[in-house]
């Protein structure tokens, strides 16, 4: 008996839970994304929460679970937090910018994703994803869901803006920076979807987001003004180039 005991191989020790924790703390492992169905059934709040808190049950659901009532659910929030931003911007020059902002950001934001979401399917492909079209448009719909909630957040904010100052340069200033932090929320889920899905050449994918930036903020320009009085058409006879718009309105 004693000599079966000497033979039999000493178990590994386990790792020091505090080492592990440790580990996580200071940035030596990632963080694990959980990918499971979101329960039996699926309400707004439910997908509201797994944007939030649970990208792995969005990504799963997307993926490989009941893809069309989270898309359509995706859709209803950027639709609704879009027009409440777009009110909010409306609400620093009043009148018919009070409708006619809140349309010209869904409008913008509407094309952007139909004009960028064929090169998102093939530099997803280029990159190693195993991506279909739908697919693809799920994980667009989830980078955009994103992006209009963190604009909906910051409404109180912009609202204060719009209420104490009248200076257009400052609003688009301040717009701009909104703009800029939302669209890093939103493609850092778009990241995280394409990462979980197999990304093997992410310059690829970086080279579909500078477009998607580009697209966005052309946009903006192209159905100017979103902020300030009306020029007397709901849309400029006058093209002009993003970069150039931007530097006029911020030096007013």
């Amino acid at each position: 008996m004693d000599q079966d005991k000497k033979d039999q191989p000493t178990p590994p020790e386990l790792p020091d839970k505090t080492e592990a924790n440790a580990e996580v703390e200071t940035g030596k492992t990632e963080p694990t994304v959980t990918l499971e169905p979101m329960g039996k059934t699926i309400t707004l709040q439910d997908t509201i929460d797994a944007i939030l808190k649970s990208p792995g049950q969005l990504i799963f659901e997307l993926r490989e679970g009941r893809s069309n009532i989270v898309a359509k659910h995706l859709t209803i929030i950027s639709v609704v937090a879009m027009l409440v931003f777009g009110f909010v911007l409306g609400l620093f020059s009043g009148g018919e910018q009070l409708w006619a902002a809140p349309l010209k950001l869904l409008a913008g934001m509407t094309i952007s994703v139909l004009i960028t979401l064929p090169s998102l399917y093939v530099f997803s492909c280029l990159s190693g994803i195993e991506m279909t079209p739908q697919k693809a448009g799920g994980m667009l719909l989830a980078g955009v869901a994103l992006l209009s909630l963190v604009l909906l957040a910051m409404c109180p904010v912009s609202w204060i803006f719009t209420q104490s100052t009248n200076s257009v340069g400052a609003m688009g200033f301040f717009t701009l920076l909104f703009w800029i932090v939302a669209i890093s929320f939103g493609l850092s889920r778009i990241y995280l979807f394409a990462k979980i899905s197999g990304l093997i050449r992410q310059q690829y994918l970086l080279v579909w987001v500078t477009i998607f930036i580009v697209v966005t903020l052309q946009m903006s320009t192209s159905l100017r003004p979103l902020i300030g009085p009306a020029e007397g058409t709901f849309l400029p006879t006058e093209k002009r180039f993003f970069l150039e718009h931007w530097a006029m309105v911020l030096g007013e």
